[in-house]
């Protein structure tokens, strides 16, 4: 086969390749919607947005938060750590608060398994915590 043809035939292959390759970007978004779309998204969207109407949650929350500083500026304070323990047990109780935990963790399972199943299929880790992020 001359080298004409041969360059005729490997441009015809490059051209069909191209042409079977998907595109990334378009790939990427397919992607995100899909985890959008899924029942753990939702239900953590809803739950959340639930929490952010609930005071009595929120002051339970920001009470905690609050205990929780003051033990780490002052040091050990068995008044306060009581009071946590209180604060603690309320939140355990609180159902909207429960929900939200719930489906947070929902959704970081969901995310984790996806991110194993594309970290096994390119061979390397997909995404990863630094630390002190939404997927620990």
């Amino acid at each position: 086969m001359p080298d004409k043809e041969i360059e005729e035939v490997r441009k015809e292959k490059i051209e069909e390749l191209l042409r079977k390759q998907k595109d990334p970007k378009m790939e990427a978004k397919k992607f995100a919607n899909a985890i959008i779309e899924c029942d753990e998204h939702k239900n953590f969207i809803k739950c959340n947005e639930e929490l952010q109407k609930n005071q009595t949650a929120q002051n339970l929350l920001r009470e905690f938060q609050q205990k929780q500083m003051e033990l780490q500026w002052y040091g050990f304070d068995p008044k306060t750590l009581e009071e946590l323990r209180d604060l603690q047990m309320k939140i355990n109780k609180n159902v909207t608060i429960q929900n939200f935990i719930n489906a947070q963790q929902e959704l970081i399972d969901i995310l984790r398994r996806t991110n194993n199943i594309i970290s096994g299929k390119i061979g390397t880790q997909f995404a990863f915590s630094q630390g002190g992020g939404f997927c620990g």
